[in-house]
């Protein structure tokens, strides 16, 4: 809803007008609009916001929900903010990347600079969009008629105005490509009271976010203290987690969960009574989630390993079809995952290194095969169309060793991972005796130094037992 609107005042005539200006400036901060972020130890902030498909024709529909928390404290000239997110529908970030920290200086420039993001599950890619950092880096460009340009976007200030019973001002934004923001500051503080803008998702697809403080709460040392003891905590266990930076896949590794294990009971008691404790119970049943769904793919993996592999044929994208008796006495990789061109989603599946891979190991007698899931290839129509995506996928990418195509029902002969809630890729290697050898659900913990090293370490066992060597 659009604010009530005061009137905007013009600009002073004269230099006695811009006295009574400053001095009505000054009246208004007497009158209680001092700056509420700096009138406690902290200051808690909290933001509810939502983004809207299809708006290009109207107000568009909600897809997504999330609220943002900032735990706000004054650090030197600067400011330093804590902060969590949390995300209902369409998609969301793993609770290891749902929150951090923003140092801001004393101009209101942000360090990192990256903006805060949501992720959205657009179309089955993982797509990150940027929310505007709550303190802003223009508050002394804000006086009626004030404009200025950054970078490609021009901003101008509009009015005046009371949301929810706090003077603001009306700032918008444009660039020539069509993208339009509208931000309302507090005149008392350098801290974004609403803000609405367009942005356009894949091919120019247009979405509208928006996001509204709803509360602004000061804070003694004692909540503070408080709350900066959960805060280390949970940075601590961030940071012991080691995860990728950008990493959006929620699979915590066996020694991972047993950190977070480890770190839990500390966290709750920590969090309690804090804004923070709604993070903590995520984790927790996170933590729940994934020990379970672990506990059955060990079980699917001791099902398989040692056994002898299921008979199968392979029909590669070339047409050409793989039978047993092409991998008899052979050392097979059979790659599972969806290849396809689109949405190509991070980080590909580990194929770059599964190529790398291919190269150093295939002269020693290694067949790598990568095969494409896709439920279409059960139909010959959609099998065209399946196999043309993953053409796509192979030559982007170069890959060397063949791909095949499979509806699922090959998948499930091996155990489809998917099934008890657990992710592809799956990797089976087949020793030169036709047993399992190694099984492994998801994406290996990597080195780029290394590359698949547990499946490389694995793969050179095969090659020795294959060659009538041991094994070590």
């Amino acid at each position: 809803m659009e604010p009530h609107a005061r009137p905007a005042p013009t600009l002073p005539p004269s230099p006695g007008a811009s006295l009574n200006h400053l001095a009505s400036l000054l009246l208004t901060c007497a009158l209680g609009f001092a700056n509420p972020l700096d009138e406690g130890a902290g200051t808690s902030i909290r933001y509810s916001g939502a983004l809207r498909s299809g708006v290009r024709n109207g107000e568009g529909e909600v897809i997504k929900r999330f609220q943002l928390y900032g735990l706000m404290r004054r650090e030197g000239e600067g400011r330093q903010m804590r902060w969590f997110l949390t995300e209902r529908g369409a998609g969301g970030w793993s609770w290891p990347e749902r929150f951090g920290t923003v140092q801001f200086d004393a101009e209101g420039v942000p360090t990192p600079a990256e903006p805060l993001r949501l992720m959205y599950d657009y179309n089955g890619a993982p797509t990150p969009l940027a929310l505007p950092f709550p303190i802003v880096d223009y508050f002394g460009r804000l006086k009626p008629g004030g404009q200025w340009t950054t970078g490609k976007e021009s901003w101008e200030v509009q009015q005046q105005v009371a949301l929810n019973e706090r003077p603001c001002w009306k700032v918008a934004a444009t660039t020539g490509i069509g993208r339009r923001r509208t931000v309302w500051v507090l005149e008392s503080a350098p801290l974004i009271a609403s803000s609405e803008g367009n942005l356009f998702v894949g091919q120019g697809d247009e979405h509208k976010l928006t996001m509204q403080l709803e509360q602004l709460e000061t804070l003694d040392a004692t909540a503070v203290e408080k709350q900066l003891a959960a805060w280390a905590r949970l940075e601590k266990l961030q940071q012991e987690l080691a995860r990728s930076p950008g990493e959006f896949r929620p699979e915590l590794s066996e020694a991972q969960l047993s950190q977070v294990a480890t770190a839990l009971p500390e966290l709750k008691k920590l969090a309690e009574d804090t804004p923070l404790s709604s993070l903590v119970t995520a984790i927790s049943a996170d933590l729940r989630g994934q020990s379970d769904r672990s506990t059955e793919v060990t079980r699917l993996q001791s099902k398989f390993v040692g056994k002898a592999a299921p008979e199968f044929e392979l029909t590669l994208l070339d047409r050409k079809t793989v039978k047993p008796e092409d991998l008899k006495d052979q050392v097979v990789v059979l790659h599972f995952w969806e290849y396809q061109a689109e949405p190509l989603v991070e980080p590909y599946g580990q194929i770059g290194f599964l190529d790398f891979l291919n190269d150093r190991r295939k002269k020693l007698g290694v067949k790598i095969f990568g095969v494409a899931v896709d439920e279409r290839f059960g139909n010959a129509e959609g099998a065209a169309a399946a196999g043309k995506s993953v053409q796509r996928l192979k030559s982007f990418m170069n890959l060397g060793y063949p791909l095949a195509g499979d509806d699922g029902k090959l998948l499930k002969r091996f155990g489809d991972p998917r099934e008890l809630n657990a992710q592809l890729p799956l990797w089976i290697v087949i020793g030169a005796d036709g047993k399992i050898a190694h099984y492994h659900s998801g994406l290996y913990k990597i080195d780029s130094d290394e590359g698949l090293k547990e499946l490389d370490e694995e793969l050179i066992r095969q090659i020795r037992l294959a060659r009538g060597k041991p094994a070590d």
